[in-house]
């Protein structure tokens, strides 16, 4: 047991040390918030970031209303309103005198303990919040992996959960996306696959501990709840001796999220940020298209960024057609279609400028432990199917390898707009993964030339 725990903390080490090796962090208007509140909470003692304007209520807008010596002017444009008619940046929000985030800010809190450590060490923390943050995503992302592995080794052959590791690992999103940007994706699929761990082991003690983690994938991405609501419902149905400290754990989070609400939003029901429910009675969707995009478009689509989930969907039908693998499956395979079904009416279904299927990525734990669940009976036999996996892990690894090593590749703003040019989706020879392949065949050729 202590040689297999040793030998797992080593994969998590060696796995960090891939994911942080490039240093291409990739900041967003999504994560500034993120990787700036670290610094509120150790140097202001808050969650605000009041610091950074001269004064938020005051008429100074633009670029004049960012506190002169708050940030480093390099790094300005992590504060500065993108237009000169807007007092604050879009991505905080200004409640009860304080400016605050419009995004969750689960995923800062996760990032504090690193800026502490930091800080502690000496490190200037405005002047390395990327290289900090990048830290802090690597070991979410690794985490992960392991919490995968936890969970694909309760369902099929050690040997099989090693190989469906490492295909998380890197072939999916979280080596693209994940390792080298705090978008609450990170957080989410950790909290996420350690409460499918939990609940696999079906010990009392670890079934309601996966009720806190559920709480805080909620209180890091509210959309969560879908999963969450799921899995209580396994709970209380197949667990019921459990339910009881599954609930009370997952209250914790639940009223730290509504009381943050009540404090920062003036509601407790504001779900923790600016996103609420009624966006889709007041922001138009288009859930045909989205429907279609989200799964096969080239520039975003599940399957074309990492096309080993096509064996996880046929793998979805079998598995409830035989009934076979753990009572916990059905479960999150319906969670997983809500939760598609959820972002097929979202009005930004792309995901804004990201790379590959950015809003799905949270339901790829689902994926990867169905696949394993059906792996011995009904890929591992057939040749062809093992084949045809292994060309589709290939294929994965190269395009998400892409988007850890090359991306943005220019392909969101050029030659328009992509939020604005849906149209775009599916262009394949001038899309994302065509123009990653060409820029990094032209480093390569560079680094070539200068070397010979």
């Amino acid at each position: 047991m202590l040689r297999h725990l040793a030998i797992c903390a080593l994969a998590g080490l060696a796995l960090f040390a891939v994911y942080v090796s490039n240093g291409r962090f990739l900041e967003s208007t999504d994560t500034f918030g993120a990787e700036l509140l670290p610094i509120s909470i150790l140097q202001q003692h808050n969650l605000w970031f009041d610091q950074y304007y001269v004064d938020p209520n005051s008429p100074l807008t633009g670029s004049a209303s960012v506190r002169p010596g708050s940030i480093p002017p390099e790094f300005e444009y992590r504060v500065a309103p993108e237009t000169d008619n807007e007092r604050i940046a879009w991505w905080f929000r200004l409640r009860n005198g304080h400016v605050i985030s419009y995004f969750p800010i689960v995923a800062g809190l996760v990032n504090t303990p690193v800026f502490a450590v930091a800080s502690w060490l000496g490190v200037t923390l405005a002047e390395n919040v990327m290289a900090l943050t990048h830290i802090t995503a690597a070991a979410v992302a690794a985490l992960s992996v392991l919490a995968m592995y936890a969970c694909l080794v309760q369902v099929s052959r050690k040997r099989t959960a090693v190989f469906l590791s490492v295909a998380f690992a890197f072939g999916t999103a979280v080596w693209s996306t994940n390792s080298r940007s705090l978008y609450q994706h990170g957080p989410s699929v950790l909290f996420i696959t350690l409460a499918v761990a939990l609940l696999l082991t079906r010990r009392q003690a670890l079934v309601a501990l996966a009720g806190l983690c559920l709480g805080l994938a909620i209180f890091d991405r509210p959309t969560d709840a879908i999963t969450a609501a799921l899995l209580g419902l396994y709970v209380w149905r197949q667990q019921r001796s459990s339910f009881v400290g599954f609930a009370a754990l997952a209250a914790i989070p639940l009223a730290a999220m509504a009381l943050y609400s009540q404090v920062a939003w003036g509601s407790p029901l504001a779900l923790g940020q600016g996103n609420t429910p009624d966006l889709f009675a007041t922001q138009p969707s288009e859930p045909l298209q989205a429907a279609v995009g989200l799964l096969l478009s080239p520039n975003r689509g599940l399957l074309a960024f990492s096309p080993i989930f096509v064996f996880s969907l046929v793998s979805a039908v079998y598995v409830l057609r035989k009934r076979i693998g753990p009572p916990l499956i059905p479960y999150l395979l319906v969670a997983s279609v809500l939760t598609y079904g959820l972002y097929c009416f979202w009005s930004d279904w792309i995901g804004g400028h990201t790379y590959g299927y950015r809003f799905l990525i949270d339901i790829i734990p689902v994926l990867m432990l169905t696949l394993a669940v059906s792996w011995d009976r009904l890929i591992a036999p057939r040749a062809v199917a093992r084949a045809a996996f292994s060309f589709a892990l290939l294929a994965s690894i190269y395009i998400q390898g892409l988007g850890a090593v090359t991306a943005p590749c220019g392909y969101d703003d050029d030659p328009n707009n992509i939020n604005y040019h849906h149209e775009r989706l599916y262009d394949v020879a001038n899309g994302e993964i065509a123009r990653c392949t060409e820029m990094q065949a032209t480093a390569i050729r560079a680094l070539a030339s200068n070397t010979s």
